[in-house]
């Protein structure tokens, strides 16, 4: 059977009435006109009626605590996604040399009403080769915020900065819809694999975006991000056991004190971003001689995730397999991972060779 939260306050607004008017009869006989037109029972009822809606809300918990109950089990609400959509750039004739259509063009459709229309926004550099008279660039519904500084680094674990423009974009597939970025030291050396980005003349080691801090492979450059509120949060310390004593220490890597830190990242989306084929044809970066349409629907567009969602999706989550140990696990993990997988059939090898290795799925 479910279970029922317990009601912490029963009494309604007649059981506070009955129980002021004992009260008056017990500390107060001299009051013995207690009829529904006395004055001061008319003050008591008014009180009454607001202890009962103050008792009310005493048996709600406000959305903000529901949220931090959400964050503790690591449920976050999702941000909106951003519609895709593939843009063509044509000329009106060919020319002799290459034509480039810069990353961060901007798309929009006519404006009709009062409402502005959506802005798409092309995601790479694309180029109209010589000879050639159009080219297909992917765009997104949002807007780019390039290189936002949000402080310095503490040097110590658990900072937390905040970017000015949220909510980011939910993950579109490309890496660059949030970039963090830590400024590198003259006197440090980048790893020869490690991933960095100069930006005023400066170059900024980019960190990856995990889910949590545990099981991070070996890369300790790492950060956790609430896209809904644009927040980025660095590995914490915790209190370890070590023999006799107890060693704070940080879960993943953390900023060096006074680095600059600064995040490139893409905001906005929402369902407005579902626009049907041919009506974006509106370049607000105008480009001479060249003309823009979309021949399919821009799709994939969401609003950011309501509360009672989130409260659906936090048991399920939580209870969800994260982890393959038998070969039924491993068919799950296999149909999940990808939506173009339907069936998955998974065997341990020593259920067909008595000599295999143990384990081997």
């Amino acid at each position: 059977m479910p279970l029922v939260p317990p009601n912490l306050d029963d009494r309604r607004f007649d059981d506070l009435v009955d129980e002021a008017l004992a009260r008056i009869r017990q500390c107060c006989p001299q009051w013995s006109d207690l009829s529904v037109g006395d004055p001061g029972r008319t003050m008591l009822e008014a009180f009454a009626y607001i202890t009962d809606v103050l008792l009310y809300r005493v048996n709600r918990i406000p959305n903000k605590a529901y949220i931090e109950f959400l964050r503790l089990i690591g449920v976050q609400l999702q941000s909106p996604s951003a519609a895709s959509v593939m843009l063509t750039f044509s000329l009106s004739l060919a020319r002799d040399s290459d034509l480039e259509i810069p990353r961060g063009t901007r798309v929009t459709a006519q404006r009709s009403g009062e409402d502005e229309p959506p802005v798409f926004v092309t995601t790479e550099t694309a180029t109209v080769v010589a000879g050639s008279t159009q080219v297909d660039i992917r765009a997104l519904h949002c807007d780019f915020v390039e290189g936002e500084w949000v402080g310095k680094g503490s040097g110590m674990p658990g900072q937390v900065v905040t970017v000015s423009q949220p909510p980011i974009i939910a993950p579109s597939g490309e890496d660059t819809d949030l970039v963090v970025g830590v400024e590198v030291g003259e006197d440090e050396k980048l790893e020869s694999d490690a991933s960095a980005v100069r930006f005023d003349d400066k170059t900024y080691r980019i960190w990856r975006e995990v889910e949590n801090f545990s099981n991070l492979e070996g890369n300790q450059y790492v950060f956790k991000a609430d896209r809904l509120q644009g927040v980025i949060m660095f590995a914490p310390s915790l209190r370890i056991q070590q023999r006799d004593d107890e060693v704070p220490q940080a879960l993943a890597a953390v900023p060096s004190l006074h680095k600059n830190l600064r995040v490139w990242y893409r905001r906005g989306g929402g369902m407005s971003g579902n626009i049907q084929a041919g009506e974006l044809n509106v370049l607000k970066d105008q480009i001479p001689g060249v003309s823009v349409s979309n021949a399919a629907a821009a799709t994939g567009g969401g609003s950011a995730e309501n509360l009672e969602n989130a409260l659906l999706r936090g048991p399920q989550q939580l209870h969800s397999l994260h982890r393959a140990v038998t070969a039924r696990d491993f068919e799950l993990v296999a149909k999940r991972a990808s939506r173009a997988v339907n069936r998955a059939y998974a065997y341990t090898k020593a259920a067909h060779w008595s000599y295999a290795k143990e384990g081997t799925v």
